[in-house]
């Protein structure tokens, strides 16, 4: 996978991009003043190290700054510790170097191959288990921002009606959702919200919880649903 994570941190630290590039991402992010820049690119230049190594070696910035820069730099969006704008239950969109976000690509890989065909049509994933306290709404939430990463328009939808968490997850509060779109009070575009800071993600949350879950699951508008995500996401 040309742009994984292990594979920007290694240009960042061994090559590929340039030193004064990755330094002009740090200071528009606040995290190199101009003269931390060019101390870093006098020690490459007499060094003959990689920007991200001398700037280590200094003391200037942590592997995890290099990671941001690099990140910034491939259009791989990730967020930072203390960033609030969706739960940090959502790891992969905080820590996509950790060996927990590693299985997940692995699963993402494993799914796009034996279960996903955009050329016959599957482009759908349905994420269930029997009991509850499973883990669904972690893993469907992690997945869907693993499937966004590689640049593709991604679309969480919440079917889970009866105990809903992707609102919870994204911080997307009370609106419209799921449930208003099958009973016929909204549009699908109109429940749909775009995550600012994950650029191909976006959530249809389940929205209020109704007392026939079931039932509107089983109306031929979820259907209607479900066209509109292919027709409008990859």
């Amino acid at each position: 996978m040309p742009n994984s994570p292990e594979t920007i941190l290694a240009r960042a630290l061994h090559g590929g991009g340039t030193g004064r590039y990755i330094g002009a991402l740090l200071m528009d992010a606040g995290r190199l003043t101009p003269e931390a820049t060019e101390s870093i690119l006098k020690l490459q230049k007499e060094s003959g190290l990689r920007f991200g190594e001398a700037a280590i070696q200094l003391g200037l910035l942590s592997e995890a700054d290099i990671q941001f820069a690099l990140s910034r730099q491939f259009d791989y969006p990730y967020l930072i510790p203390g960033d609030t704008s969706i739960s940090e239950e959502v790891i992969a969109a905080f820590k996509p170097f950790s060996a927990s976000v590693e299985r997940l690509r692995a699963l993402r890989s494993q799914l796009m191959v034996r279960c996903l065909d955009p050329e016959s049509g599957h482009r759908c994933l349905a994420l269930v288990s029997p009991q509850r306290g499973e883990g669904r709404s972690f893993l469907a939430a992690n997945l869907a921002v693993v499937f966004s990463q590689l640049g593709e328009r991604t679309l969480l939808i919440d079917a889970n009606l009866r105990q809903p968490r992707q609102h919870e997850l994204f911080h997307l509060g009370s609106q419209p959702g799921l449930s208003a779109v099958l009973a016929g009070r909204c549009e699908p575009a109109g429940a749909i919200c775009r995550i600012a800071s994950l650029l191909d993600l976006s959530v249809l949350p389940a929205g209020t919880i109704p007392p026939n879950p079931q039932e509107l699951l089983n109306r031929p508008a979820f259907g209607q649903v479900l066209d509109h995500a292919q027709a409008h996401y990859d």
